[in-house]
């Protein structure tokens, strides 16, 4: 089906079992999520079904980087190893045993925001090996920042199967984004698209919701998308969402409200263009602080929230948010950058 489901925020068996009755056959979880139940559930569900082999799995693997040069760092964390062919295999076999399976559908290298990221040798050389040992069938990589050039880089690299791609109408650059995906098309390597919807609200604006069935006819009308992961953690969102391949066409309706809300200010989607960085005497992580609120506040996820914040040095991250007295970081798209770290501040995630 063209709609897969993105295991992020929920860890809920039902959910899955609900899935599988509707036909979903393909889903998308990742080493981190949900501090690992995410994959611990599926291993479960799967088990119980016994349609291991009816199904594809995606998991993804997370490696120390550094946010300044965008590339990866011997500089590690508890929740970020050093990119080494020791750490890969190790956070695999964990992965391996939580999914209880021996091996992965598709794996791929998380969260790559640079060429050199998606390229990096020993980190290649490990999916390459992975895949040679049957533990992966395919490789990949995934992004959600400078996309068109990543994606790119990763079907220029040619090792990888597969590209996972952030995706939506609310994206300044998706016209480019749109086109990067035709090109992996053209080259034989599989487009999986995310963050399709923009997150689960806009903004906290009363009565300004995402119409989510017709953003996810948007994604579609790329025809090189071969299907989405959106994130679902309610039995009401998996059928609204299912529902889609009955009607890909957008009513006049639907394209209104999603140029209207493309337009709207103040929301939840943060482009990820680091032009807030600069503007912060201490060069805060701003974007990742973004991508955390969203996560709490459009996706209901503080776990997923708390971990992202995590992997932000501390004297990049929100302690010193938590220290300042008046913040001149500003966006370029009138994102409220002082109220969002001051609340999260507020909520005690500075000692995430």
């Amino acid at each position: 089906p063209l709609i897969s489901y993105g295991v992020m925020n929920s860890d809920n068996p039902d959910m899955l079992r609900r899935a599988f009755d509707l036909g979903i056959n393909h889903l998308d979880t990742a080493h981190g999520y949900l501090r690992g139940k995410s994959e611990q559930v599926i291993g479960e569900v799967v088990e119980q079904r016994g349609n291991r082999d009816s199904i594809s799995i995606a998991t993804k693997v997370y490696f120390a980087r550094d946010r300044e040069r965008h590339v990866f760092t011997n500089e590690a964390s508890a929740r970020a190893p050093a990119p080494t062919e020791e750490n890969f295999f190790q956070l695999l076999e964990t992965s391996l045993e939580r999914l209880r399976t021996d091996y992965i559908d598709i794996l791929y290298l998380h969260s790559c925001y640079s060429p050199e990221m998606a390229t990096y040798e020993p980190l290649m050389a490990a999916l390459v090996k992975a895949k040679e040992q049957g533990k992966a069938r395919f490789i990949g990589v995934s992004t959600h920042r400078d996309e068109p050039n990543v994606i790119r880089a990763t079907v220029d690299a040619g090792i990888y199967d597969v590209v996972l791609t952030s995706y939506n109408y609310l994206q300044d650059h998706k016209d480019a984004v749109g086109d990067a995906i035709a090109y992996a098309a053209g080259k034989g390597v599989g487009v999986v698209a995310m963050k399709t919807q923009g997150g689960k609200r806009l903004n906290r604006q009363e009565g300004v919701e995402i119409n989510h069935q017709a953003a996810l006819k948007w994604v579609f009308a790329n025809p090189h998308v071969c299907t989405a992961i959106p994130g679902m953690t309610t039995f009401e969102q998996m059928d609204s969402n299912y529902s889609v391949m009955a009607d890909l066409e957008h009513s006049e309706s639907e394209e209104r409200e999603l140029k209207l809300a493309s337009l709207l200010p103040g929301t939840y989607f943060c482009q990820s263009c680091r032009e807030c960085v600069p503007t912060c005497p201490e060069r805060v992580e701003i974007p990742s602080l973004m991508r955390a609120y969203m996560y709490a506040e459009a996706y209901g996820n503080t776990i997923q929230a708390e971990e992202t914040i995590g992997t932000v040095p501390n004297d990049r991250g929100l302690r010193v948010c938590a220290d300042c007295t008046s913040c001149q970081a500003s966006c370029s798209r009138d994102l409220p950058i002082s109220d969002r770290v001051r609340e999260m501040a507020g909520a005690g995630w500075a000692r995430a």
